[in-house]
């Protein structure tokens, strides 16, 4: 337990409320967990309960344990029970004129010395903070669901927030058995700002019938290495949540294209389709997702001739290319011959789209030159970048935007990414693996592409290319 922040007061008897006061009392803290409504705070000790029981079960810690930690959670259905509190948590509705009007009565009924932080995930903790007493004790302390189970938490400072304040909360997130992430307050944070590609290109991909909904979930899945595929998680996360977090973002960047809301899942948010919550989403749940795999082809003769490993594949008459942005289609026309490209795969999937020109003995030397390896072997329409690469790229495009206006660490970003929404690797460092240069030219073939600011590449970007191509 942190030596100068013994009582700490969690407000909302909600979800995040109910985990992150279960966290604070695991860690040996008086916790008072406050809400307008009694039910909702009864509700929430008896979840906590519940878990306990659970982990009790599995020999996870002792009912002696388990007492102790109930114990310690006092319920609060009057403000001003908070006023002893070192340290309060807010976790209540994500409006903003609610937020500001809570925080400026906690800094007339509290102690100046209190920290006043709210979970919000997305709001400015700078305007929550304006118009309160001592600005600088007020700061965000954004956990994720579920808290007692998510390691990462990100530590937010609004235009007043002292250092002080932010190393205080650093220190105390760490004594909690959490991994603290230093930012700024700007739209979305880190997470929910950088993780937008993720899901935007996934819907953009679904918008133009390039693949099903299986098919892209599984390319990024197994071929990408993420742990979810980005259709099936907007429907773990709810589509009107996932759609309302994008929505804000878009907005608070002054309706930048880089987070343009797709149509189809506003179809779905409108429908009451919220995906395993209500029972349908993108799928219907319980979800029984098969991607479709191409069939086995027969094999060729003289099938593959390597010329460069992955580089140029030339399989008879078929030129086999890593995707850099541009169609099969554009490909085949400036060589003259059929093409196939493929993604690029971190586990045992492979991407793959031909050119519409091609016959389709093209296709099936492809197909049949990646099995041969032991790969399974996912087939989508033509589609530039295809859908691993571009998804990476745009990811690690937006890390280093982020990077680039001090938002966080280079370190933090990676971490924050790694630990909130678990991807393999950070995008940062995954972008470097790749190649900053092949990271420039597919967005700018992006770009080319479609004509939309979108795709974009970062000043940053550019700068590390430069770099880059100066070292080879």
């Amino acid at each position: 337990m942190t030596k100068t922040l013994h009582r700490v007061a969690v407000i909302g008897g909600g979800t995040m409320g109910a985990g992150i006061a279960e966290v604070a009392a695991s860690a040996g803290h008086s916790v008072l967990l406050y809400d307008i409504s009694a039910e909702a705070i009864t509700r929430a000790i008896e979840g906590i309960r519940q878990r306990l029981d659970v982990r009790v079960g599995r020999g996870k810690i002792s009912a002696e344990q388990a007492s102790e930690l109930l114990a310690r959670i006092v319920p609060a259905t009057e403000l001003n029970q908070l006023a002893d509190a070192q340290l309060v948590i807010e976790a209540a509705s994500e409006r903003l004129e609610i937020k500001k009007a809570l925080f400026s009565q906690l800094a007339e009924i509290c102690l100046p010395s209190t920290l006043l932080t709210s979970n919000t995930s997305s709001l400015s903790i700078t305007a929550i903070a304006a118009g309160v007493k001592h600005p600088e004790r007020v700061a965000g302390l954004h956990f994720f669901n579920p808290a007692p189970v998510m390691k990462l938490v990100e530590v937010v400072s609004g235009l007043a927030t002292s250092t002080e304040v932010v190393e205080l909360l650093y220190q105390c997130v760490i004594a909690w058995g959490k991994q603290p992430v230093r930012c700024r307050s700007t739209p979305g944070f880190i997470v929910n700002r950088v993780a937008r590609p993720y899901y935007a290109e996934a819907w953009r991909a679904l918008e133009e019938q390039v693949a099903s909904a299986e098919v892209i979930d599984a390319a990024l899945r197994d071929g990408g290495g993420f742990p979810m595929g980005p259709l099936a998680l907007t429907d773990l996360i709810g589509q009107d949540v996932n759609f309302a977090v994008t929505c804000s973002v878009f907005n608070a960047f002054w309706q930048d294209r880089r987070f343009l809301p797709s149509l189809l899942q506003q179809e779905l948010a409108l429908a009451g389709r919220l995906g395993k919550k209500s029972g349908h989403g993108v799928y219907c749940w319980p979800a029984q997702v098969s991607p479709e795999l191409a069939v086995a082809a027969v094999a060729p003769e003289n099938a593959a001739k390597n010329i460069k490993r992955d580089v140029v594949t030339e399989l008879d008459d078929v030129l086999l290319l890593e995707t850099t942005g541009e169609t099969a289609l554009a490909l085949s026309v400036q060589h003259q011959r059929p093409v196939v490209v493929y993604d690029h795969a971190v586990g045992d999937t492979v991407v793959l789209a031909s050119a519409p020109t091609n016959p389709a003995s093209a296709t099936d030397k492809a197909v049949y030159y990646f099995q041969q390896q032991g790969k399974k072997v996912l087939r989508i329409a033509d589609y530039p970048g295809l859908l691993v690469w571009r998804t990476v790229a745009m990811l690690a495009n937006e890390a280093l935007d982020a990077l680039q206006k001090g938002v966080a660490s280079a370190e933090d970003i990676d971490i924050a990414m790694r630990l909130g929404v678990n991807y393999p690797h950070g995008p940062l460092a995954w972008g470097e693996s790749l190649g900053w240069g092949r990271v420039l030219r597919l967005l700018e073939n992006l770009q080319q592409h479609y004509g939309e600011e979108r795709y974009r590449p970062s000043a940053l970007l550019r700068q590390k290319a430069l770099m880059e191509m100066r070292h080879e």
